[in-house]
């Protein structure tokens, strides 16, 4: 799933729990759920080399700064929940940026420093169910739905 659609679902989440030990955890959980709809995105060839990609690059750059965006925008306009807006978006985002190391420091050398981000790396990669272009249908109604309820929630 496109980054912006786990921060939208994540800032949604961020206005409706207000138990941020609560909301950690259900962020993180409801990004793998939304991993394991049919979504839109580049396929990442088994080594991670296509995290060099252009046009991996330059898609995943703009997903990134927009989600950046939105969620600066929903703690200015609602700056009373900041604090849960930022715990949803991170959390709803957090397996989407385990990916960031490797492609700044590459995946042998991640793996040498952290054992533990093999595993890690092959259980969120397992559950990713990519599809073109029903993915996109999937990633546009989703969209679509967070940012009408979230219409709601202001």
């Amino acid at each position: 799933m496109l980054l912006t659609n786990h921060t939208l679902t994540g800032i949604l989440l961020g206005l409706s729990i207000d138990n941020p030990v609560l909301l950690a955890p259900t962020a993180v959980a409801s990004h793998l759920v939304l991993d394991m709809t049919p979504h839109f995105w580049f396929k990442k060839a088994p080594d991670h080399k296509g995290f060099h990609d252009p046009k991996f690059l330059v898609f995943g750059s703009v997903d990134f700064v927009l989600s950046a965006g939105i969620t600066v925008a929903a703690c200015v306009a609602r700056p009373d929940r900041a604090l849960n807006i930022i715990i949803g978006a991170v959390g709803a985002a957090l397996p989407d940026l385990t990916y960031i190391p490797i492609i700044i420091f590459g995946k042998a050398r991640i793996e040498h420093w952290l054992p533990f981000y093999r595993p890690m790396i092959a259980f969120l990669a397992k559950i990713q169910w990519y599809e073109k272009p029903p993915g996109l249908i999937t990633e546009v109604a989703w969209a679509s739905l967070m940012i009408w309820l979230l219409h709601f929630s202001w």
